[in-house]
């Protein structure tokens, strides 16, 4: 009696898939990304509206361990093509902090300013950057506060993955002085970067790449030579800065990918591409 109440048992179980009437599909579906909550700033993408315009920022660790450096980038869409801001810190794992240099490269008239600025957690994955550029000249001064928060469905804690770049894009590559509308770029399996377009006139693209971040973010770094030429304000340099892919707004899209890299003096370009 007893062996074939146990052969009854274990044949229900093999109708329904898994005994406790579980099974295989519940356990594929993907959790819900779970909201940072840490007191500490995490780095990664942020976006948010200021003044009615796109606000996109971006915090890069460059070291591991105690007194880590992280990069700060942040892109201001006042126009079609966005004021460049970077600077650096110790940033990531604090409540807060001061950035020790601020430059912003405004667009169009690509006069480099120095400010200070400092970076704070407000919780619930929110992150406020403070900028402060003093009057100079005939430029007024300028202060700028905004609060942002990571893009819809991003992971920062999941590591970047080459394969979600890789392949073609076209968007709007901006250099402070112009812009190339429908700017073509070329994303290798191993994250090399080749166009075989030109910016302001004779500007080229030469040892460009992207790869995942060292810490596990969410995040690329980004580095790119521009060889010497005779129009190209940026000839001769060698630009560092990191990029980021999230959701595309656009309809028919999927991908939006950000750009944005900078020389040591804070000139610099950005790109916005949706495929």
């Amino acid at each position: 009696m007893f062996k074939h109440f146990l052969l009854a048992i274990m044949a229900s179980c093999v109708l329904l898939t898994a005994c406790g009437g579980g099974g295989s599909d519940a356990a594929a579906i993907d959790p819900p990304v779970a909201p940072n909550t840490s007191p500490l700033i995490a780095p990664g993408a942020y976006v948010a509206s200021l003044n009615g315009k796109d606000w996109v920022g971006i915090l890069l660790r460059t070291t591991q361990g105690s007194g880590a450096v992280t990069n700060f980038y942040g892109l201001h869409y006042n126009a079609t093509d966005p004021d460049l801001y970077s600077g650096s810190g110790l940033i990531a794992g604090t409540a807060s902090a001061n950035l020790t240099r601020v430059l912003v490269y405004p667009n169009i008239s690509a006069a480099i300013r120095t400010g200070t600025g400092s970076i704070s957690n407000l919780g619930n994955g929110v992150v406020r950057a403070a900028l402060s550029f003093p009057a100079t000249g005939l430029e007024q001064g300028k202060d700028l506060t905004v609060a942002a928060s990571p893009p819809s469905t991003y992971a920062y804690n999941t590591p970047a993955n080459l394969s979600s770049v890789q392949g073609a894009w076209q968007g709007r590559w901006s250099y402070g002085v112009g812009f190339v509308d429908n700017f073509a770029l070329s994303i290798s399996g191993q994250g090399e970067i080749t166009t075989s377009l030109a910016f302001q006139q004779d500007c080229l693209l030469t040892q460009g790449a992207l790869a995942p971040n060292f810490d596990g973010t969410n995040l690329f770094t980004f580095s790119l030579t521009i060889p010497n030429a005779t129009q190209c304000s940026l000839k001769s340099q060698t630009l560092n800065g990191a990029a980021f892919v999230t959701n595309s707004p656009v309809a028919g899209k999927t991908q939006r990918l950000y750009i944005v890299g900078v020389t040591t003096d804070g000139r610099g370009i950005s790109f916005k591409a949706d495929r």
